[in-house]
């Protein structure tokens, strides 16, 4: 009997001195923001496409610019009607997480503008926006979205005059 109690008691002290060591490594990822216009695609075709509303007249032009990587300031010069300026802009998103896009805010010649359709006030420049191709961009994606400055008619006997407007594009964006 002293025997099996000297086992038993062996027994429980085994049972509640045993120690239990965990070990392990743990490794987070590193998320991050980056989505922003291509800035590098400022100029040529696919990104400026110009076209003329008349046979032989001055042929319409468009600059793009940008403020850091989330504003595009887009200015066109219209001379007729029929003129047209197309930009594509390219956003990027080379960070590790999916973005939607929620925009973009507009503001031409430095009035807000609501919606993604913006006229000049006193002139004839109009511009369309249309939101990106696809959208949320994946981590590592991009995009296109086309901004069309165009002509508007113009009333009988008014005078034509070359314009200049500027558009500037606020990029935003929220986690897909």
């Amino acid at each position: 009997i002293s025997i099996i109690f000297i086992v038993m008691i062996a027994i429980g002290y085994a049972l509640i001195s045993t120690n239990f060591n965990i070990t392990g490594y743990l490794e987070v990822d590193k998320t991050e923001w980056d989505v922003h216009f291509d800035t590098t695609k400022t100029t040529g075709a696919g990104v400026i496409d110009p076209t003329t509303g008349l046979q032989g007249a001055t042929a319409p032009t468009g600059t793009i610019a940008y403020d850091g990587n989330l504003k595009a300031t887009l200015t066109t010069t219209l001379n007729q009607p029929g003129d047209k300026v197309v930009y594509t802009l390219t956003i990027k998103n080379d960070g590790t997480l999916g973005a939607t896009t929620t925009g973009p805010t507009l503001t031409l010649d430095n009035v807000a503008v609501s919606g993604l359709t913006a006229t000049k006030t006193n002139g004839h420049i109009k511009y369309t926006v249309t939101a990106p191709q696809t959208n949320p961009i994946v981590a590592g994606g991009s995009t296109t979205m086309t901004v069309t400055a165009e002509f508007t008619d113009v009333q009988q006997g008014e005078t034509i005059n070359n314009e200049t407007a500027v558009l500037d594009v606020d990029l935003t964006y929220t986690q897909a």
